[in-house]
């Protein structure tokens, strides 16, 4: 919604930008909520294939494949929903695609410095930890 302010000059101008409108904050929550169900879904498939292999999800069905209700909730939100879907359907591909590339994405561990570590070597370090009981 657009409104006049002065401006600095006293001229009017126009300032353009989404005021707070809590009916599309609502609804863009709840593809927010839908996206983050499918999302986890997907990486539960992927971890579990074996016992997920034949079933169907709501959440994914939901969210990738052309529905009403789907539609309707990206209306509210003021979002295309066809585009919403494109980028979703691209985004579950992605991570089906690059789910076994990262299983170890730990950084190596240099050992020479682990072994170095007085902790863990059994070397004391100068300092005394130990408790006495008087």
């Amino acid at each position: 919604m657009a409104r006049y302010q002065p401006g600095n000059f006293g001229f009017k101008t126009l300032v353009e930008f989404d005021e707070r409108d809590p009916i599309r904050n609502l609804w863009r929550n709840v593809l927010v909520v839908a996206l983050e169900d499918a999302i986890k879904i997907k990486n539960k498939i992927l971890k579990f294939s074996e016992f997920y292999a034949n079933k169907r999800f709501h959440e994914l069905d939901y969210v990738s494949l052309p529905n009403r209700d789907f539609d309707q909730v990206c209306q509210l939100a003021q979002l295309d929903g066809n585009l919403v879907r494109k980028k979703v359907n691209q985004f579950l591909k992605g991570i089906e695609e690059n789910y076994g590339k990262n299983k170890n994405n730990m950084p190596a561990m240099p050992w020479k410095r682990l072994y170095q570590s007085s902790r863990i070597s059994g070397q004391s370090d100068g300092g005394d930890t130990s408790v006495s009981a008087m």
